[in-house]
């Protein structure tokens, strides 16, 4: 199972989990593919993300801006190698497989 650790600040996201992957979907509008950092280290997968709004005088703001960041701990049966991102019209979809070792099988009864 996939562990979400930590969260600085308050995004959409989803957490999916099918036979072959898991799978994390974050909503960031506003955020420039350059300003979106994925990295996997010692066991833990982290996002990280830039939102900026143009520089204005609000008279009234529910936008969030600023830096976000997520954390999660990956399963035993991640295959880490093998991660994908993609960014399109403000979701990230990180693709994380499962180990052919964790996918089911049927047994043929001979």
């Amino acid at each position: 199972m996939l562990t979400f650790m930590i969260q600085n600040q308050k995004l959409p996201i989803d957490i999916k989990e099918t036979t072959k992957d898991y799978q994390i979907i974050v909503e960031i509008p506003g955020s420039a593919r350059d300003d979106i950092k994925i990295w996997q280290e010692n066991g833990f997968l982290t996002i990280t993300a830039e939102k900026k709004l143009p520089e204005t005088k609000r008279l009234w703001a529910e936008r969030v801006s600023g830096q976000f960041s997520w954390t999660f701990q990956l399963p035993s049966d991640a295959e880490v190698g093998k991660i994908e991102a993609s960014y399109q019209d403000g979701v990230l979809n990180v693709i994380i497989p499962k180990s052919e070792k964790a996918q089911p099988k049927t047994i043929e009864i001979r």
